[in-house]
């Protein structure tokens, strides 16, 4: 999985965007409230979230579209603010 968001997220490295993906449900939520978005992994879904704020629970094969769509709309917000 991290590889996948590594390798999905490259075209925003210039954004100073972070991403933390955990394997853990348990310390995982925790653990990714620094990281602009958060991904913490359960045994067959996947939570996502954005500082705070938890996105949703998602099966595997809707992980990094929705990824995506997050990583794309922080990048919007911050380019309106500046």
């Amino acid at each position: 999985m991290a590889q996948q968001v590594r390798e999905l997220a490259a075209y925003a490295a210039t954004h100073r965007i972070t991403i933390a993906v955990m394997g853990c449900r348990v310390n995982g939520p925790g653990e990714t409230d620094d990281a602009d978005l958060g991904l913490w992994c359960g045994p067959s879904t996947v939570n996502l979230k954005r500082r705070t704020w938890k996105v949703g629970t998602l099966r595997l094969p809707e992980v990094l579209p929705r990824l995506r769509a997050e990583l794309d709309r922080l990048i919007a917000e911050r380019a309106a603010v500046n």
